[in-house]
């Protein structure tokens, strides 16, 4: 953690990504290969740090893991410190559609029958 948490602080939320066995179109998933360009790093923490501007967020944290990852893996984690729930719950899933739009981190999904990239894979 960057430091402690503030005395107002009374939420905490969590999200973790976890790798399917199943693809969009029903197929099994073998596995999934994340790469990320040298400024994916810089890309979550300027979402954190935005994110910590907004009233009543105290601290975020985001981690990607960038490797194979097999179904039932954790990929992402991400951490809401926050005075209420209400604050916390509403910028969990924000985080993520950011973190998906804006990082420059891709994955190549394998199946029993193809290689695809994030472009041609529906989340």
């Amino acid at each position: 953690m960057r430091g402690r948490l503030d005395k107002d602080v009374g939420a905490i939320g969590c999200f973790v990504g976890v790798i399917r066995g199943v693809s969009f179109e029903g197929e099994s998933v073998k596995y999934l290969r994340y790469e990320k360009a040298d400024e994916a790093v810089e890309g979550l923490e300027k979402i954190a740090l935005e994110f910590e501007k907004r009233p009543g967020i105290r601290m975020v944290m985001i981690h990607h893991v960038v490797d194979e990852l097999y179904p039932g893996d954790d990929a992402i984690y991400v951490l809401v410190a926050g005075v209420r729930r209400a604050e916390v719950f509403r910028a969990l899933p924000e985080i993520m559609d950011r973190v998906k739009k804006d990082v420059l981190i891709w994955k190549e999904e394998v199946t029993e029958k193809k290689r695809r990239w994030g472009h041609e894979i529906d989340h």
